[in-house]
């Protein structure tokens, strides 16, 4: 039987179905599209095919992933969220929030994927943003991504639509750009050379407009109040 917490609360009961170890990245990979199973074992290298499998029957069973047939001349399955696995954008996008600082120091031996880096990007974004659409080009070493920034809607842009051209370019190591979605720190990082930004004036100004900033972190401690609370 699958494992269960055995709480009757809705956190626990979440967990129950995508707490599991490659389930959340399973659903950040469909997020953008639907994929076939040899795509998303190479997307998440170095996941073991038997671990890929099991969780996608897990999502299947629990109505969040379908499997279904490309029609032709593609005949080829795919793996797609239904409604139920989309809404957990929401809950992908918290996590790359409450993270954002995680980003931005990397471990060498980390694999590193630009896609990854504009998921993270568009989970930055203000809700409350205004004016018209922005492209941003996001190139790294490992590659690049497009990112469309809109007053409703933020969405990836694939490298094959050569129409987009950006309106602001981005480069450096991908724990630089992550850094970089800070305009606080933009200045410093272009005059360290670690950084690189190119596009029209009034592009730039919106752009450091567009970024929400990165959460107050306590570094140690409790939080003010809890222990006052606790002993009350």
């Amino acid at each position: 039987m699958p494992r269960s917490y055995g709480q009757h609360c809705p956190l626990a009961k979440s967990l129950d179905l995508v707490g599991d170890r490659w389930t959340l990245l399973i659903v950040r990979e469909l997020l953008d599209r639907p994929r076939r199973y040899g795509d998303l074992l190479s997307g998440l290298a170095p996941i073991a095919t038997d671990m890929l499998a099991g969780r996608l029957r897990d999502l299947e069973r629990n109505g969040l992933v379908v499997k279904r047939e490309l029609p032709r001349p593609a005949s080829a399955n795919v793996y797609d969220l239904t409604a139920d696995g989309r809404a957990l954008e929401e809950v992908v996008d918290a996590f790359a929030r409450w993270g954002r600082h995680l980003l931005t120091t990397r471990t060498p031996t980390d694999v590193v994927r630009p896609e990854w880096l504009a998921r993270a990007v568009r989970a930055y974004v203000r809700e409350d943003r205004t004016g018209p659409d922005l492209v941003l080009r996001l190139a790294t070493p490992q590659g690049g991504a497009t990112v469309r920034i809109g007053a409703g809607r933020v969405e990836t842009v694939g490298d094959g639509d050569a129409a987009i051209a950006p309106d602001v370019v981005m480069t450096g190591e991908v724990d630089v750009l992550a850094a970089a979605t800070d305009p606080r720190r933009v200045d410093d990082l272009v005059a360290a050379g670690r950084l690189h930004v190119a596009g029209a004036p009034e592009a730039l100004r919106q752009l450091a407009a567009v970024f929400s900033p990165p959460r107050v972190r306590v570094e140690a401690g409790p939080a003010p109040g809890r222990v006052g609370a606790a002993r009350a």
